[in-house]
């Protein structure tokens, strides 16, 4: 999948077949069509057949036609009921009067030349001044704390995982992002999701430290974060983690895995812990094998 229009309208016929009041979808980096600064820079390369050879015009034109399959009024997006968010906070209102504060990014860390990517010593996701020391700050929409906020976040979506939550390749490399980590445990939603790391599919619930919110890591480098520095924003110095993976669950019939967070279940507490979830469907052969999740949480209704 590289972002033609055909790929996106066969995604459309599948998720217009879910029956569900709100359906949100966001990029990756195989959605090279919907980076525009990706297809602009990329006009003469035809690398791995990812896109044709065009014009600055085509090009422009190109990026043009797929966002308005995903974000126009009357597009198709919008008639098969889904909500496609870029970058940024989006309050998306339910039909049982609650509603549900998303924060979302495609954005994962630069490898092989692919869209909505930026250089492992850029942080995107924090506010400036709170990045590590040697941390470049490119954040136009960061992450927002929970701390002060009027209205925390509940979900953060991304394409990539954080550093280290169920972010293992493969190979045995960690492909997370640190300064995500860090934005995470500063904003603590209710539910953390991402993809992208197909082989690390499962779902998590981390604890945090009660000094998660205050951790200075002014004087932290990227590398001493990667190493220990994460461990004192998680509980019991990083070990406050479990698995809430149901292997025996008969995926074939339920079509998902369930987890309970609600206040019936396994209640997740707000901003002292959130379920890390990654909800890759496809393997490392791009094959549909992996069951999708299916989460209950706890929202507050609006007055």
């Amino acid at each position: 999948m590289t972002g033609k229009a055909e790929e996106y309208h066969k995604t459309l016929d599948m998720l217009k077949q879910i029956d569900a009041p709100v359906k949100i979808v966001i990029a990756g980096n195989h959605d090279l069509s919907l980076d525009r600064e990706f297809v602009l820079s990329h006009t003469d390369d035809q690398y791995d057949n990812r896109q044709p050879l065009m014009s600055a015009e085509q090009a422009q034109q190109r990026w043009q036609d797929v966002r308005e399959i995903w974000t126009s009024p009357k597009g198709r997006a919008k008639q098969e009921g889904v909500t496609f968010l870029d970058e940024g906070v989006h309050l998306i209102t339910l039909a049982n009067g609650a509603s549900v504060n998303v924060y979302a990014s495609p954005y994962t860390p630069e490898f092989c030349d692919w869209a909505f990517a930026y250089e492992r010593y850029e942080d995107r996701f924090n506010e400036k001044g709170l990045s590590l020391q040697d941390a470049h700050n490119i954040a136009i929409n960061p992450l927002p704390r929970r701390s002060g906020s009027a209205r925390p976040i509940d979900i953060a979506v991304t394409h990539g995982p954080a550093w280290l939550r169920l972010d293992l390749c493969s190979s045995g490399d960690s492909a997370g992002c640190p300064h995500l980590l860090q934005a995470l445990m500063r904003a603590r939603p209710l539910i953390y999701c991402c993809g992208h790391i197909h082989e690390a599919w499962g779902c998590e619930r981390v604890t945090w430290s009660d000094n998660a919110d205050s951790v200075d890591l002014s004087k932290t480098s990227i590398r001493q974060f990667r190493k220990s520095g994460w461990r004192e924003a998680i509980a019991s110095k990083g070990e406050a983690v479990v698995d809430l993976c149901d292997v025996d669950q008969d995926t074939s019939t339920q079509r998902a895995v369930y987890c309970d967070l609600s206040s019936e279940g396994a209640h997740i507490r707000a901003g002292k812990e959130t379920a890390f979830i990654n909800a890759s469907i496809m393997d490392t052969r791009y094959r549909p094998s992996n069951a999708p999740w299916l989460v209950d949480i706890d929202l507050l209704k609006d007055e």
